[in-house]
């Protein structure tokens, strides 16, 4: 019984140690698997990080080539933006310089202020071209002792304005210095056939209204012609406007010759002739037209004070009314003193 029992205790001993290392290694074996899932995890967090990183850069350098690429577009852009405003500018001061050229050329073939001081004494001429170049001009010759000069008015002002002006002086001188034509009104009959057989026929009006005074310098009378412009006379601060024939010297609803006045003046008479540029200027605290009535009360207060003093005052009324306005129209005013 004593074999019996240690045979039994130690079976017992035995089955306990080998369930003990069974336990044992399973503890492993399950430490072994969570550390190998573990190890697992850790692999697929690398790999998920490598992944996430490489989509980043992947985004990254796309966005980069994206910006590169917009970058050098915007820069073609720019430079193509730039040959574009370079080729602009140039085009723009080609056209500056022609109109300047222009200009020049305009103002060679207005009245000489030699000319005018040799035949009239006092007397100004306030010229204010809307642009660089006018469609209004002013033009004088002397012929056989008769002195012409006129204040006009062609249609349009700036370049198409400036071009007018030149046709219209051109037909003044051949009328006067190469037809001799003497009569203030034959004068500007011929300006009117000339127009017409040139430049109206399709249909279009393109003229000029004109005042143009025919002065015997020998006799001291004077003579005029007038189309829609009123020649004033002021006589010790009283003013007169004379009348004028209400057609242009170009194409129009009426055809009749134009009409030849005397004008009556006398020693210390100021005589005005002017376009329509000053009384038609908005401003003043209203933003309305100067007016003519308004540029008659300013020529007569002021008739008395030399022809110099008046220029610079009807320049000042005209800055002071036109405000920060734009002007609006080509401005030509001559005062005479008889």
């Amino acid at each position: 019984k004593q074999l019996e029992y240690e045979f039994d205790k130690r079976s017992f001993s035995d089955s306990l140690k080998h369930r003990q290392e069974m336990k044992a290694g399973e503890l492993e074996l399950a430490s072994q698997k969570a550390e190998l899932k573990h190890e697992q995890a850790q692999r697929y967090m690398l790999y998920g990080g490598l992944a996430l990183l490489l989509v980043v850069a992947g985004v990254v350098w796309k966005a980069y080539s994206n910006k590169k690429k917009d970058n050098i577009e915007i820069q073609l852009q720019k430079s193509e933006t730039e040959r574009q405003k370079h080729l602009v500018e140039e085009k723009q001061q080609e056209i500056i310089d022609s109109i300047n050229y222009a200009q020049r050329i305009q103002y060679a073939l207005l009245a000489n202020s030699n000319l005018l001081s040799e035949n009239l004494g006092d007397h100004f001429v306030l010229f204010m071209p809307k642009d660089i170049v006018s469609g209004d001009f002013y033009w004088a010759t002397l012929k056989n002792k008769r002195f012409y000069i006129a204040a006009c008015d062609c249609t349009g002002h700036g370049v198409p304005g400036a071009f007018m002006s030149l046709l219209n002086i051109s037909f003044l001188n051949e009328a006067v210095n190469e037809k001799n034509i003497s009569g203030p009104d034959e004068v500007l009959n011929h300006v009117r056939m000339r127009l017409i057989e040139n430049i109206s026929q399709d249909g279009g009006q393109d003229g000029m209204d004109a005042t143009l005074l025919w002065i015997d310098l020998e006799n001291s009378w004077v003579k005029y012609a007038a189309a829609h412009n009123q020649p004033l006379v002021v006589t010790n601060g009283k003013a007169t406007n004379f009348p004028a024939d209400k057609m242009p010297v170009g194409k129009g609803e009426r055809t009749e010759s134009f009409r030849q006045f005397n004008l009556p003046v006398e020693k210390g008479d100021a005589i005005y002739l002017y376009t329509d540029g000053f009384p038609d200027q908005f401003g003043g605290p209203k933003g309305k037209k100067f007016k003519s009535k308004q540029l008659t009360e300013v020529l007569s207060v002021n008739s008395s004070l030399s022809m110099k003093e008046q220029k610079i005052l009807l320049e000042k009324h005209f800055s002071d009314w036109k405000g920060n306005l734009e002007q609006i129209d080509d401005v030509c005013v001559i005062g005479i003193k008889v």
